[in-house]
């Protein structure tokens, strides 16, 4: 299908940083119609290094349903107008996506507080040259939300990843969600995703 370029051009900014992190980055973009009263919008996933995702949605007029995989690199030349649309990626993409509804609010964190412990991570990182040491330390616990008797622990990545690609305002807030199989960090321009162990949560599309 042939899509609008201008209509997609919001999610630069997150497929940049995206390949900048891994030149090899996949981008999926799910349009969804909306009904008579309500507008359409489109949900644009990056998948980044060390089992972490990132998305935003943006409300948009959308006259047909679709969901396509391409290259990140590939996107960003189509942005640009160096290139014709990409080629699709869809079987490349491997991994399920977050659901659509069903999350739970489990508390609300400072930008500071989140800030604090990436850069503790980061200061960390510097020692660390074996993917294995950085993937132990992205996966490493630095924060545990709650909300009365239910705790969440959430591992560096996402924390880490919703800095870098710039879905946190300085001065702002992300809230951590939940949902079967999955964390969410939600901030005011985009969210990052982690899975929390559970297997069957990780089924959605």
């Amino acid at each position: 299908m042939s899509l609008p370029r201008t209509e997609l051009a919001d999610f630069t900014p997150m497929a940049e940083r995206a390949v900048t992190a891994d030149a090899e980055a996949l981008i999926r973009l799910r349009g969804m119609a909306g009904a008579a009263d309500q507008p359409g919008s489109i949900a644009g996933f990056v998948r980044l290094p060390y089992d972490v995702l990132a998305g935003r949605t943006i409300a948009r007029s959308v006259s047909a349903n679709y969901d396509l995989t391409f290259a990140a690199a590939d996107f960003l030349s189509w942005q640009a107008n160096l290139a014709v649309e990409p080629s699709r990626q869809d079987a490349q993409w491997l991994t399920g996506l977050p659901p659509r509804a069903g999350w739970q609010r489990i508390e609300v964190v400072p930008d500071k507080a989140i800030r604090e412990v990436v850069r503790s991570g980061a200061l960390l990182a510097r020692d660390l040259t074996s993917r294995s040491g950085q993937q132990a330390l992205l996966s490493s616990i630095v924060l545990t939300a709650s909300s009365g008797s239910r705790s969440v622990e959430v591992p560096l990545g996402p924390l880490s990843a919703l800095t870098r690609m710039g879905f946190l305002p300085r001065g702002g807030e992300a809230a951590v969600d939940t949902a079967p199989g999955w964390i969410r960090i939600a901030a005011a321009y985009g969210s990052t995703y982690v899975s929390d162990g559970n297997p069957l949560g990780l089924l959605s599309l």
